[in-house]
């Protein structure tokens, strides 16, 4: 149903601290827990008081945290598979002691990958650090600076966390540095994965989307309640890195997320490709009411059956049939206005958007380490990740044939696969040919990152761009640090998740990494640039040296971050391959469509608007596209 944009830290707890302790006495952190004043109680209105725990940072630098606070009922028996219910908001009587997080939200236990466990390596992690898993999980945190707050109070970020939507925790995304030295106020949230969150039945019975609308949800609870906290209601931004990113896209397209945030900062995950629909989830329907008995008529029966399973039993036979994650929703959701009422790329192109200042990004070689785990992690005979020619074409027939089969939603409707691999491998195939395995390695690396993420992510900056500020930047740094790199070779560059460690400033936390100068230095420049984007919507920073420029359709400015901080030219990165992706592939794509089939699916968007191109205009444009050393803007095509 999705496509590989939405790697993300697929982050098990059980299989992390071993044993899963639901309630315990003491909790990670990067900073030490201080033993000086109180934290502040908190009253919030319709629900009760709470008092948090201070945290320390260099000694005499602190931050309160108020952890696990729930934003909606615990989605449990009538209300699973179904939107969150805040009316009313969870109350307590007395002083609730928020000072450890909730339980993570029903997740299966192992299975990280490679970039996952990398980042994982730098945390320090202990056995008495696990909140447990469990279906009663819609809670966040709150990190508030110490001191007095500017007048409008403290700027607020949102954070959700990746896990391809499937796995993943706000416990090890301790924003205790990055609110101390930005004096930023962190909400880190919680939301329903896997099945439970995004399981639909097609109709109104279940209509799928529960995670995103948990999100909402959340961002209804910050505007209500985070003045509170001294935060600043106005000024909300949501950030997020891949399927946290690809949340953070979705909510820009929402018109249920409207008016809940005012800025956004989206890190490798790509929104506009990674949206399934209804008729893609006919057949997992029917294998989900095999599985666990059910009747799969009528949908009332179905979801009646599937209520009644055990949380852990349901997400643990079910993590094998489906990927799980957002879909179009307008044709399940008949009863209340759905999350997406429409395919991404028209919501871009018709511009009836929540625009807002955007700030999007991504590494410059993202797949890597997913590439070095599907070849043995480097360890055999093929350490440097040589490519044969043949396993070259091999590698992307296999995968734009498998894509193709999403646009195959009836037994009409068939997609000439071929046509799509001939104009992929016509654009990635080295000219001249060459033999040098290494060369075609790097080209199949090239391609994974430019369709997965640079591509949906640019496209979707320019569209902002039209009516709110964008920002792009590629992150090209590789960081100092012996463990940040043990294991991931030269070759591979900067992969998924490498920017996070700057980003949360893990170099000024307190663990036993020895971090290296350079890359706390690092730190300081992303988490700067991120704090100036969000207090003023422009995230240069004179003092460093960073003049960023924002990013339009007709200048497509890139900043480069490495050990030197620049704007892109045409050679540093290849605006062709972006071109390609975003205006001729979707016309190949539809060209290569052998019916006219009535779906949701992103390239019948183009289907009225791409009626009068003819097949050789088509080859005329990849020529072109290939032959100029500059941005191909879009067609007009809509």
């Amino acid at each position: 149903m999705k496509n590989s944009t939405r790697f993300a830290f697929t982050l098990s707890l059980l299989a992390l601290f071993c044993n899963g302790i639901p309630n315990v006495d003491s909790q990670r952190t990067h900073a030490r827990q201080g033993v000086g004043r109180e934290p502040p109680t908190i009253k919030i209105p319709l629900q009760g008081s709470l008092v948090g725990k201070e945290m320390t940072w260099m000694r005499t630098q602190k931050v309160f945290a108020y952890l696990g606070i729930p934003y909606a009922k615990p989605p449990i028996r009538q209300l699973r598979f179904a939107a969150p219910d805040t009316n009313p908001l969870p109350s307590w009587s007395g002083i609730k002691e928020a000072t450890t997080y909730a339980p993570s939200c029903q997740q299966v236990e192992g299975g990280q990958k490679l970039h996952e466990r990398t980042y994982l390596r730098l945390l320090a992690i202990n056995d008495a650090d696990d909140p447990g898993v469990s279906e009663d999980c819609l809670y966040l945190n709150v990190f508030v600076p110490d001191g007095n707050p500017p007048g409008e109070g403290w700027p607020v970020m949102v954070w959700f966390h990746g896990g391809d939507f499937n796995t993943g925790t706000p416990a090890i995304w301790d924003a205790t540095v990055f609110s101390i030295k930005q004096k930023m106020l962190i909400v880190t949230v919680a939301y329903r994965l896997n099945i439970l969150g995004f399981f639909t039945s097609t109709d109104a019975e279940a209509p799928g989307n529960y995670g995103m609308l948990d999100q909402i949800a959340a961002l209804d609870w910050v505007q209500k309640n985070i003045q509170y906290f001294s935060g600043q209601p106005d000024n909300v931004a949501i950030y997020g890195h891949s399927s946290g990113a690809i949340s953070v896209g979705l909510h820009i397209l929402s018109p249920l997320s409207r008016g809940k945030f005012s800025k956004a900062i989206a890190m490798s995950g790509d929104a506009i490709g990674s949206v399934g629909s209804p008729k893609t989830e006919t057949s997992v329907v029917d294998q989900i009411a095999e599985k666990f008995g059910c009747n799969r008529h009528p949908t009332t029966d179905l979801i009646k059956c599937l209520r009644n399973v055990r949380a852990e039993i349901l997400v643990q036979e079910s993590s094998h049939i489906e990927t799980w994650g957002p879909i179009v929703d307008y044709e399940t959701n008949n009863t209340t206005e759905p999350f997406l009422p429409e395919d991404p790329l028209v919501t871009l192109e018709m511009g009836n958007f929540n625009a807002v200042p955007l700030l999007v990004g991504y590494s410059n070689n993202e797949q890597a380490l997913a590439y070095i785990e599907s070849i043995g992690n480097g360890r055999d005979e093929n350490a440097d990740g040589a490519l044969s020619s043949d396993k070259f074409e091999a590698l992307i027939d296999s995968e734009i044939t498998a894509a193709a089969k999403k646009f195959e939603d009836n037994t009409t409707c068939e997609v000439d696969s071929d046509m799509l691999v001939k104009s992929v491998l016509f654009y990635y195939k080295p000219y001249p040919p060459t033999k040098d395995e290494m060369v075609l390695r790097d080209r199949y690396l090239d391609l994974q990152t430019e369709k997965n993420y640079a591509a949906g992510l640019t496209l979707l900056a320019g569209k902002v761009s039209r009516q709110k500020s964008a920002f792009v930047y590629r992150f090209d740094y590789r960081p100092r640090t012996a463990m940040s790199t043990e294991g991931v070779p030269d070759w591979a560059g900067v992969p998924h998740m490498f920017e996070l460690q700057f980003v949360w400033g893990l170099p000024h936390a307190a663990s036993s990494v020895q971090w290296n100068p350079a890359d706390k230095k690092m730190a300081d420049v992303m988490m700067t640039l991120f704090s100036n984007f969000v207090k003023t919507a422009n995230p240069s920073q004179a003092s460093m040296g960073v003049k960023w420029e924002p990013y339009t359709e007709e200048n497509p400015g890139i900043l480069l971050i490495d050990r030197t901080i620049n704007m892109s030219d045409h050679n540093a990165v290849d605006y062709k391959a972006l071109a390609f992706w975003n205006e001729y592939y979707p016309i190949v794509l539809e060209e290569a469509r052998s019916c006219d089939c009535n779906n949701t699916s992103a390239a019948q968007s183009l289907t009225s608007a791409s009626s009068n191109f003819h097949i050789v205009f088509f080859t005329a444009v990849l020529q072109s596209i290939v032959a100029e050393p500059v941005f191909v803007r879009r067609f007009g095509l809509f």
